[in-house]
Formats: structure tokens, C-alpha cells, sequence
């Protein structure tokens, strides 16, 4: 049954996507707020801060999206190996 094993292998990699993509929804959130907040103040130090921690969050997020295409690559490398 190599349609029963596709559909499974499918819906493990949506559900592995989906918990990546949920995790990015508080990085964003904090970068939106953290943003909002130094432009909000419209100080100097206040600005300053809010783009560090906006550039943090940016590596947070730049982590998960990098963790979702290796799933995508790993499933497009085991997939082309068992074509094969």
C-alpha cells in the first residue's frame, strides 16, 4: 500500500510544519510590539533598544524558518531515494 505510507509521511510533515509555523507567531509578535513600543516612546534609547531586540527576534525567527526547510529538504531527499 505506497499510497497508505505517502499519506502518512504527508501528514507528519504537515504536522511538523504546522508546530514550526506556530512557533512563529510569538517571535513576531514580540518584533511587532517591540517596534511599535520604540516608535510609540520616539526616544533615542528607546528606539535603539527596540531594534536590538527587533534583531533578536529576527534571529528567532530566522532559526525556525531554517529549521523548516531542512524538513522540506529531508523530505524532498527521502522522497527522491525511494523513487529510486
Amino acid at each position: 500500500m505506497p499510497e497508505m505510507a505517502e499519506v502518512k509521511k504527508t501528514g507528519a510533515l504537515a504536522e511538523r510544519m504546522d508546530v514550526a509555523l506556530h512557533g512563529l507567531c510569538q517571535p513576531l509578535t514580540v518584533l511587532q510590539c517591540r517596534l511599535a513600543l520604540g516608535e510609540l516612546i520616539g526616544k533615542p534609547d528607546a528606539m535603539r533598544e527596540a531594534l536590538r531586540e527587533g534583531l533578536r527576534e529576527c534571529g528567532r525567527l530566522n532559526a525556525v524558518v531554517g529549521t523548516m526547510r531542512e524538513m522540506l529538504q529531508q523530505s524532498m531527499v527521502t522522497e527522491e531515494s525511494e523513487r529510486v
